[in-house]
């Protein structure tokens, strides 16, 4: 879709006073539809749009193609300098798209917009808040008079929201404040679905594998092999996030990438054979992007 297209949709959507989540309980979409049309990702389909126009109070033309619509009738008797005007600048915001330059708009009705199409980054300051997306990274943040809105779209990413009774919403579950959902939550804000999970997170295994690799040294003199014990410990947290959310992928990620890079030290350290052990190495971000295109395509099917 045309990046001015997708400004105007912002524009409307901001002037209607409506957040990209209420818009899309509105349309009945989902909020990552919504954050596609605005960055010119995707369309919406004919009915939408019919439903955007009806929303917004404008004609189809106007949502689309702005002002520069309403006054086609007035080029029939000669009026084409708007419609050329609006066709050259369309020209050079193309052009300027093309270029290593951030795309740069400044009004006081609009504020300050700025798009740097090379690193996927926008920045949008308005009467109505703050928002800044990152492309790239998948990053969403909105800072205006409803509060605080975070958005990480990648697999492992959080959603946080702070509304107006003062209380806090983290992943879709509500908390009466800050503290509680620190309380309820890691320390790296993880949200566990299952109390199975939580209680697999809490359990002290590292310090369960530092013990057993003192024993191991102390009765058996393995200090060296030991050390292989350490791989356990990022295995033992994927198979807890697996048991608490299902992604099988994110496991299979997490256990072939352990187990590829101890194989090799193994035939490097203890049996001297690091030719062709060094290959397994490579097969590992080979792994990590498949598993995670499985991630993308599953999460594509569900939002379908």
């Amino acid at each position: 879709m045309d990046l001015a297209i997708a400004q105007r949709l912002v524009d409307r959507r901001k002037a209607a006073g409506l957040s990209q989540e209420a818009l899309a309980a509105q349309l009945g979409v989902s909020r990552q539809a919504v954050s596609k049309w605005e960055r010119s990702e995707s369309s919406p389909d004919t009915d939408n749009l019919i439903a955007l126009a009806a929303l917004y109070g404008v004609s189809l033309d106007e949502l689309l193609y702005g002002e520069a619509a309403s006054d086609a009738d007035g080029s029939e008797d000669g009026s084409t300098e708007t419609v050329d005007e609006a066709k050259e600048a369309e020209d050079s915001a193309e052009h300027a798209d093309c270029g290593d330059k951030p795309l740069v708009d400044i009004s006081l009705a609009r504020g300050i917009h700025v798009i740097d199409p090379n690193k996927g980054e926008e920045v949008h300051v308005g009467w109505n808040g703050i928002h800044v997306t990152n492309e790239r990274k998948g990053e969403e943040v909105h800072v205006g008079p409803g509060g605080v809105h975070i958005d990480t779209l990648e697999d492992d990413g959080h959603s946080v929201r702070t509304n107006d009774d003062g209380t806090v919403t983290i992943d879709g579950e509500t908390f009466s404040s800050w503290k509680e959902a620190h309380d309820k939550l890691d320390h790296h804000g993880k949200h566990f679905h299952t109390k199975v999970g939580r209680a697999w997170n809490k359990f002290p295994f590292p310090a369960l594998v530092i013990l057993a690799y003192l024993v191991l040294g102390i009765v058996y003199g393995t200090w060296a092999t030991g050390l292989f014990l350490v791989f356990l410990i990022p295995v033992y947290y994927a198979l807890g996030d697996f048991i608490d959310q299902r992604h099988l992928s994110k496991l299979i990620d997490v256990v072939y990438s352990v187990s590829a890079e101890a194989w090799f030290l193994y035939m490097w350290l203890c049996l001297e054979q690091p030719h062709p052990a060094w290959v397994i190495l490579i097969t590992i971000p080979v792994v990590k992007a498949l598993m995670r295109w499985c991630r993308k395509q599953w999460k594509h099917r569900q939002q379908a």
